[in-house]
């Protein structure tokens, strides 16, 4: 990357590479890199339709992005119990917080551990709303034999150090929604369209409407590229510490 000389924007190689692939892994259409989860997950709320006033029902235990996503596009988190075997949201309980203003359901796959995405999506087309996946911990993580990330109308991931697929910090929002993507895109970027150019041609510097500035740079995606390739494995072996650790906290009266 540094002998490319190519560092930043939004159709850079790093990044173009990056998105393609993690799309890929998830089994999604679409991909845009951000400089963080929690900006992958306001794309999230705004590429799911949410409007100023509307609510979103999320789980009263998870990192304060997840409501905070809602915040900032000036609709309300509304708070819904956790399932206390999974810590992941009831769906039991949500039922009870659908409103006339709900426009939808965050699911965080906290700790690694997908929610009921089966009850959640039906209880969702049974009340015409969005499902969006607070997949932040959750790189890599199966529901029934499919990705988490895939399993809603539109994800986010955090690339954070904290994280199993760490670049220091970035999120990956993904999508197989081209509209979405279009509007996550427009969110992330000053409110502009940049879809790939060809040579001799440059950002039209046209905004739409209202955006931040949630691009990230090469460095991100090379890192965090890098990390792609051994996620399956430093899954596997985590699991397999998993594993040793349950069978001796067994033994234990």
């Amino acid at each position: 990357m540094l002998d490319r000389g190519e560092l930043w924007g939004p159709n850079a190689p790093e990044v173009t590479a990056l998105q393609e692939e993690w799309a890929d892994y998830v089994g999604a259409r679409f991909c845009l890199l951000t400089n963080s989860g929690t900006a992958a997950l306001h794309c999230a709320v705004v590429a799911a339709g949410v409007r100023p006033g509307d609510e979103v029902i999320v789980p009263a235990f998870s990192f304060v992005a997840t409501a905070m996503a809602v915040l900032h596009q000036g609709a309300v988190p509304v708070f819904c119990d956790i399932d206390p075997a999974t810590h992941a949201i009831d769906p039991r309980a949500i039922a009870e917080r659908i409103g006339p203003r709900t426009r939808a359901i965050m699911p965080v796959h906290v700790h690694g551990l997908p929610a009921d995405m089966d009850a959640i999506g039906a209880l969702a087309r049974h009340h015409g709303l969005a499902v969006i996946e607070d997949a932040a911990q959750a790189h890599g993580a199966t529901y029934r034999g499919q990705k988490a990330g895939s399993l809603g109308d539109c994800a986010a991931f955090s690339l954070n150090g904290s994280k199993h697929l760490s670049a220091g910090e970035g999120g990956l929002f993904v999508t197989s929604d081209e509209r979405a993507l279009v509007a996550a895109r427009r969110l992330a970027i000053f409110g502009e369209d940049t879809p790939p150019t060809g040579p001799g041609q440059y950002r039209a510097y046209w905004s739409h409407g209202v955006g931040w500035n949630y691009r990230s740079h090469e460095l991100t995606a090379a890192l965090a590229r890098t990390g792609l390739r051994r996620l399956d494995d430093y899954n596997e072996a985590a699991q397999r510490n998993a594993a040793i650790l349950s069978a001796g906290l067994a033994q234990l009266p």
